[in-house]
This record gives structure tokens, C-alpha cells and sequence, in this order.
């Protein structure tokens, strides 16, 4: 529980199998979890988040609605793009070094 800026946060955080999943795989596999936050009371000034992150240490974040999930950035704003365009746009401008030559990932 966070409690600052006029809200309380009910936070859960979890290690996901898939961080580079869809947010349908994230709430298919945190079924519980999520299941749980939702049964706090709703308002303007509860909010309920899921935090996930990897064995390699990527967090996501993502804001608990009735209607479903929405992923945010640290600061608790709703992410532009998703993760996984994100991860393509990263990887493609920085391509990774394998062997002695730089491979340039599609």
C-alpha cells in the first residue's frame, strides 16, 4: 500500500514468466492477483496497479480498471506505446553485438 499525492495505491508485484507479453497474456497469467485488487473499493483516489518484472530485471506497470488492464509508466501515466513496440524500437536502434560482428534485429 502507497499512500502520497492524495491517493492510496494498492500494489501488487509479481515475477512474470513473459514480460514481453500482451497485456491479454499479462492478465490471463495474473488472474489472481489481479482478481484480488479488484475486489479493493474503486474511486478517484484508490488506485490499483500490478507491478511485473523479469529474472533480467524489466518491470512493467500497469493500472488495475474494472473493465480491464491499462499499462502506465513508472510515474503512474498511461504508456504511449505498449511494451513490446517499445522493445522492437530499442532493439532496432540498438542492434546487439554478437560474435564480432553487430546483428541488427528485426
Amino acid at each position: 500500500m502507497i499512500l502520497g499525492n492524495g491517493n492510496l495505491v494498492f500494489v501488487q508485484v509479481r515475477k512474470a514468466r513473459r514480460i514481453r507479453g500482451t497485456r491479454e497474456e499479462i492478465e490471463r497469467e495474473f488472474r489472481d492477483p489481479i482478481k484480488g485488487l479488484r475486489s479493493f473499493p474503486s474511486s478517484d483516489l484508490i488506485l490499483k496497479e500490478l507491478w511485473t518484472y523479469s529474472r533480467y530485471g524489466i518491470w512493467r506497470f500497469f493500472r488495475i480498471e474494472d473493465a480491464g488492464i491499462v499499462e502506465i509508466c513508472q510515474d503512474g501515466t498511461p504508456l504511449k506505446n505498449s511494451f513490446i513496440e517499445v522493445a522492437r524500437t530499442v532493439r532496432a536502434v540498438y542492434p546487439r553485438k554478437m560474435g564480432s560482428a553487430l546483428v541488427k534485429v528485426k
